[in-house]
Order: C-alpha cells, then sequence, then structure tokens
C-alpha cells in the first residue's frame, strides 16, 4: 500500500509523455533509447530542475537501486545500476528510466501528490510507482516501433530485460490500447 496517491494517468497518458520526450529529443524513430547518455542532456535541457548523480553503493539502502527527490528534482544513482545500464543491462537501464519517469510526472509536469491518511488501497493508476514503472516500460518500448517484434525481439533491440519485453508486448498486442498506438 502506498503512503501517496497522485492524479490519474493512464498508460495512454504516459506513452504520450514518453513519446513526446522521445520526440523533444530527437528519439522517436530510435528503437533503443539511449538512456544513460540522455542524463546528462536532461542536467542541460532542464537545469536547475534537474540533476544526477553516481553514487557508491553503500550510500542508497541495499534494496534501493536509485532514488529521486521530488523537492530538488535530484537522482542518485547506485554505481553499479549505472554501470549496468552502461553494459545494456534491462533491469538497470529500466531503473533509471523509472527514477525519470518519477522526475517528469511529479518534478516537471507537477503530476498532483497528495497523501494517504486512510492508507486506502490505491489503484494502480493513482500509484506513483506503478506510474513511474509504466513510464519507464513506454519510454524504453516505444509501441509504435516494436508493435511486429516478439518479446525476445524487443528485449534484444530495446536493451530491456525479457520479462520488461513481456509485460509491454502483452499491452501492446492484448490490453485493448491500441488507441495509443
Amino acid at each position: 500500500m502506498t503512503n501517496y496517491l497522485v492524479e490519474a494517468k493512464s498508460r495512454c497518458d504516459l506513452r504520450e509523455l514518453a513519446n513526446l520526450l522521445r520526440q523533444k529529443l530527437g528519439l522517436e524513430n530510435c528503437i533503443y533509447f539511449p538512456i544513460v547518455e540522455i542524463l546528462d542532456v536532461l542536467m542541460e535541457v532542464f537545469s536547475p530542475e534537474f540533476s544526477y548523480e553516481i553514487v557508491n553503493d553503500n550510500e542508497l539502502p541495499q534494496n534501493t537501486h536509485a532514488d529521486t527527490d521530488v523537492l530538488t528534482g535530484h537522482i542518485r544513482i547506485k554505481e553499479s545500476v549505472y554501470n549496468g545500464a552502461c553494459e545494456r543491462k534491462g533491469r538497470d537501464r529500466m531503473t533509471i528510466a523509472h527514477e525519470l519517469g518519477h522526475f517528469l510526472t511529479l518534478c516537471l509536469c507537477g503530476f498532483k501528490l497528495e497523501r494517504n491518511f486512510r492508507k486506502e488501497e490505491c489503484p494502480p493508476y493513482r500509484d506513483p510507482e506503478w506510474q513511474a514503472k509504466c513510464f519507464a516500460g513506454e519510454l524504453l518500448v516505444p509501441a509504435h516501433l516494436v508493435k511486429d517484434l516478439s518479446s525476445r525481439q524487443i528485449a534484444k533491440q530495446c536493451g530491456v530485460s525479457v520479462d520488461a519485453a513481456k509485460i509491454q508486448y502483452r499491452h501492446i498486442h492484448e490490453g485493448g490500447d491500441e488507441n495509443c498506438l
């Protein structure tokens, strides 16, 4: 259960945001999104609202691979995760894209955030973690470029894990979101 709720955003909304970012960066037709290389570009584009740093693995809790300070727009990435992303490891690339999703939705776009004092069950489309995860998948696996690929081809060409590729494939082909393309 999440402590915070955000305004409702659908997968289509988040796909649109991911595609807009790709478009603004001139990457709308690139199947492989260069997430590591883009970090420095984003520091220039969104300065001073966005910054990031690579930290020693022991500076973040064991199960935290990266985090985003929504007040400052600062992302911290474990060194092992950054290095893994540089080596095209899907999970690590997805981690960085996930944190970028938090920055864009909570810091830059200003999606409304509210405290869940009643500890009510949160529908996925109002969960900031689901939104960031969804955004990451949409950013790294552009539906309009992969719709004719298998999940294995998606994993290889997009630089994501096979599991992530299968999830995106399912949303593209079985999720009823054909209107998002």
